[in-house]
């Protein structure tokens, strides 16, 4: 986290502007499936029953947003279609 912070000036202004929406996308979903690995690797290798805990969490908070990251280009499809009738006059209820 702490890296991806100091190197921000090189990925924020991309995923601000997003100039290819579906390349941030990709890097976004690759970083939740990073975490939801490394925190796999822990549950497994821990002996410490509150870091097995707390790496269950933060795969279950992973998965979770992997699964909204991966909904949102689809919900971002629908609201185009619905701005696009709202400005011809459609009305959709």
């Amino acid at each position: 986290m702490y890296s991806d912070f100091e190197s921000r000036e090189s990925w924020q202004p991309s995923l601000q502007s997003v100039v290819d929406s579906e390349g941030v996308l990709l890097k976004v979903i690759n970083r939740y499936e990073q975490i939801y690995r490394q925190a796999s690797m822990r549950l497994l290798t821990s002996s410490n029953e509150l870091a097995q805990i707390g790496a269950l969490n933060t795969m279950l908070k992973a998965n979770s947003l992997l699964f909204e990251t991966a909904v949102l280009p689809e919900l971002i499809g629908r609201l185009k279609v619905l701005e696009d009738k709202a400005s011809k006059g459609v009305f959709v209820p």
